[in-house]
């Protein structure tokens, strides 16, 4: 039996199958098969990408220097001198939704690319360097700009 026949008696459903596994391979890790960078939209009463209530327990790693989270797609973290700090989730060396903070900079999990606190790149995968965003803190409110 030939590869054409012996396709033929798996049916069409088998073929589905094996395509769509296929193709699952190209996606990253939002679904997305040709990522690209999706826009956060501004709250259109103060202009924020995202506010942070710093005495909400979600928020508990801010309370140390070093300590991030990630949300809505924004890396947010305190650095080592305890400033607020910002940036993108979505990594430039590949479009992955990978970088977090470690050693006073950003990093991704995913190919190991580093950026320093300003966004540029602190290696080869991080050449392209990262979104950063601004941050507001009023009393116990963080606030993250474009």
């Amino acid at each position: 039996m030939n590869r054409k026949e012996f396709l033929k008696t798996l049916g069409a459903g088998a073929a589905f199958a094996i395509t769509f596994s296929c193709l699952g391979g190209c996606t990253n890790d939002n679904g997305d098969i040709f990522p690209e960078d999706i826009a956060i939209e501004p709250d259109p009463d103060t202009g924020a990408l995202l506010t942070i209530d710093l005495t909400d327990t979600a928020s508990n790693p801010l309370k140390k220097n070093g300590g991030y989270l990630i949300k809505n797609r924004i890396v947010v973290a305190k650095d080592l001198n305890g400033n607020y700090v910002a940036a993108t989730v979505r990594c430039s060396h590949e479009p992955r939704d990978k970088v977090t903070f470690r050693n006073n900079e950003y990093y991704c999990t995913e190919h190991g690319a580093r950026f320093d606190l300003a966004g540029k790149g602190l290696n080869n995968d991080g050449k392209n360097g990262l979104k950063i965003y601004r941050t507001s803190l009023d009393g116990n409110t963080l606030s993250v700009f474009s």
